[in-house]
């Protein structure tokens, strides 16, 4: 891949799309760790952990190339601000899923049938939620390419949309996995009830964090 130094030569928007690749392969472990964590395989969730470790970290250090990297120039096509928000929220869904993994890696938490469930419809959600991002992030230099007018515009916007009803689904769904916790409790235990609504957080937050995405894109791509 080459050095986000030379995507800079071209537009501020391949970097950004490159750091999204970064983020995304540590986003596609969540559903292997999450299905580790509920079947009680320690030793899967355990190598998941350091793997997720691993790519975050790989996304950390190619966001703070943009950040050292990206220019100061007026010629920008948007606000430079915007796009070390945007570069803030992308890295956050990655933060999310090590802390998810960091949770899952430190307790051994059994949930009832039910729970265990609606964790996973959960799960399921926010990775739809991710894919839009991930679509959404992947179409940025395109944007610029095609003068931000078009199909391309179009494309964009309408994942902003989708991301804004996804991430909604995905509130939905938080609580009501809170609701199957609070129904299990007895068999979850105190210690295990506060371990498994900060996993909950921390999946709310990674979906916040591509719908946060959205409404960047629509600051950098609406008329000024």
């Amino acid at each position: 891949m080459r050095s986000f130094v030379e995507l800079f030569a071209r537009s501020p928007f391949e970097p950004l799309a490159g750091h999204g690749e970064r983020v995304h392969a540590v986003l596609r472990k969540l559903p292997e760790v999450t299905e580790a964590f509920l079947t009680g395989d320690r030793a899967a969730v355990a190598r998941l952990h350091e793997e997720i470790s691993d790519l975050e970290h790989e996304a950390d250090e190619a966001k703070e190339e943009i950040r050292d990297h990206l220019p100061k120039s007026i010629f920008l096509p948007v606000d430079r601000g915007d796009l070390l928000r945007f570069l803030r929220e992308q890295d956050g869904i990655a933060d999310g899923v090590e802390d998810v993994a960091v949770l899952m890696a430190m307790r051994d938490t059994r949930l009832p049938d039910a729970a265990a469930e609606a964790l996973r419809a959960l799960v399921d959600q926010v990775m739809t939620t991710g894919a839009s991002w991930y679509e959404l992030s992947r179409t940025l230099p395109h944007l610029q390419q095609a003068s931000f007018t078009g199909p391309e515009v179009d494309r964009a916007l309408e994942l902003c949309g989708m991301l804004h009803r996804q991430e909604h689904e995905a509130d939905v769904l938080q609580a009501a996995f809170g609701e199957a916790c609070v129904a299990g409790e007895d068999a979850i235990g105190p210690i295990g009830f506060y371990f498994i609504m900060r996993i909950a957080n921390a999946l709310g937050r990674i979906a916040n964090r591509a719908e946060n995405t959205a409404d960047l894109v629509r600051m950098m791509i609406s008329p000024r």
